[in-house]
């Protein structure tokens, strides 16, 4: 998609460079010499200037326009992609926490006498480690 966007982007560039130059070309050289040179695109009836100002006034005209457009689509996706991107996360916490709570259930009921046994030894040593650093003055 934005290829096909770059691509006719850079084809309008191209003809705006196009007729500036023949415009340019128009304004430096008289009109017989300009025919010569191969630019037929105005007839010498046309009045150069005003084309000129109504060109300026039309592209400033489109040029706010598409900023408008631009910005208000930057925003409402921008809207749209946080409130996604926030129902997602919701979803996947809940899933996460609904996980953790089945796995505590479940290693509740499967925990054995001797992991009981080793956890109640492991506290047992960090409370006296404790004790002893206290006393010790260490920490």
């Amino acid at each position: 998609m934005y290829f096909f966007f770059i691509l006719f982007f850079v084809s309008l560039l191209a003809i705006i460079v196009m007729i500036g130059r023949k415009f340019i070309l128009l304004k430096n050289t008289s009109g017989e010499e300009a025919h010569q040179a191969g630019s037929t695109f105005i007839s010498g009836v046309v009045d150069l200037d005003k084309v000129k100002h109504r060109a300026v006034e039309n592209f400033k005209k489109i040029e706010h326009n598409l900023i408008w457009v631009i910005l208000r689509t930057y925003l409402i996706s921008r809207n749209f992609i946080n409130r996604k991107r926030k129902e997602i996360t919701l979803k996947i916490k809940n899933g996460l926490n609904k996980n953790r709570e089945n796995n505590i259930l479940e290693e509740k009921k499967e925990v054995s006498k001797y992991i009981k046994i080793i956890s109640e030894y492991r506290q047992k040593i960090k409370h006296i480690k404790h004790k002893i650093k206290e006393e010790e003055g260490i920490e």
